[in-house]
């Protein structure tokens, strides 16, 4: 049903002027998705030949249940990285529409292929933004519209997942080994808020570094956790851990100091793991 609706909705915009390419994205194309999931659409366009937002809207409003006008935004209103879009509801499922920059992206596919992953703050993603993001997004989606192949073209720059970006990612987790140690004295403080947000940092290396190892994209926090119990390469028990680790991080330093020893062990062996799988592959390469 998702996909019929995402397809239907596809033909209706397609006819739009500078809109390149249309994309089906998130859970409904990884085949994750159940009936309350949102259904993500990428609207690829060229940024020197942007689709008329009036246009859009008139179009919107011929789709979306409320017939509601003025529902997509400007060029970059949600920020710099998820620069635009329309939330709608269509024959009750949330749909929501969200623009794509093809320059950009292929910009990020470029950077994820030279090993090169800065962090950016984007609204809606707390583990931060990087451009992995975009190019997972491309390597998983399903094309709705793509009559010029950009989209296709995009795709071959995906695979195989790129060498640098597997050493970038595991490389990553000296990050997580330095918030590690330089929490202990906030630990011992009491300090929950940022013992928190040291948890929640570390998780995020750790689980960007394995799903990089197991030749993965990663493309969102949610969800990510419980997917790492699913790849070859990963920690026993690790979603469990992560949940007893976050869940009861504790509000006395004692409690503290002892979660923040969980995330070191699961640090030390995501370090291990993903060390040995990056010395198999440089002998078998």
């Amino acid at each position: 049903m998702a996909l019929a609706l995402a397809a239907d909705i596809a033909e209706k915009l397609a006819g739009l002027e500078g809109l390149v390419a249309i994309a089906l994205g998130g859970s409904v194309a990884t085949g994750r998705a159940d009936e309350t999931s949102d259904i993500d659409i990428g609207l690829y366009y060229r940024p020197t030949h942007p689709f008329d937002l009036d246009e859009l809207n008139r179009l919107i409003r011929l789709i979306d249940d409320r017939r509601a006008g003025g529902l997509a935004t400007g060029f970059g209103d949600w920020g710099p990285w998820v620069n635009g879009g329309a939330w709608l509801q269509v024959r009750g499922r949330r749909v929501d529409l969200i623009y794509r920059d093809l320059d950009r992206v292929r910009a990020a596919i470029e950077e994820c292929r030279a090993g090169r992953v800065p962090i950016s703050f984007q609204v809606g993603h707390p583990a931060s933004y990087s451009p992995q993001i975009y190019a997972g997004e491309i390597a998983l989606c399903r094309p709705l519209e793509d009559p010029q192949g950009a989209i296709t073209a995009l795709k071959s720059l995906t695979r195989p997942y790129p060498a640098a970006l597997r050493r970038a990612l595991v490389d990553g987790l000296w990050e997580a080994d330095f918030l590690v140690k330089g929490a202990a004295s906030a630990a011992a403080r009491g300090d929950v808020y940022f013992v928190a947000g040291v948890a929640h940092r570390t998780i995020a290396c750790l689980v960007q570094a394995l799903f990089a190892v197991n030749e993965r994209y990663w493309t969102h926090e949610k969800g990510a956790v419980e997917l790492i119990d699913s790849l070859a390469i990963r920690p026993a028990d690790f979603s469990n851990r992560v949940r007893r680790a976050m869940g009861q991080l504790g509000t006395e330093p004692l409690e503290l100091t002892g979660s923040l020893g969980r995330l070191r062990e699961l640090h030390d062996e995501t370090v291990i793991l993903c060390e040995r799988a990056l010395s198999i592959s440089s002998k078998e390469g």
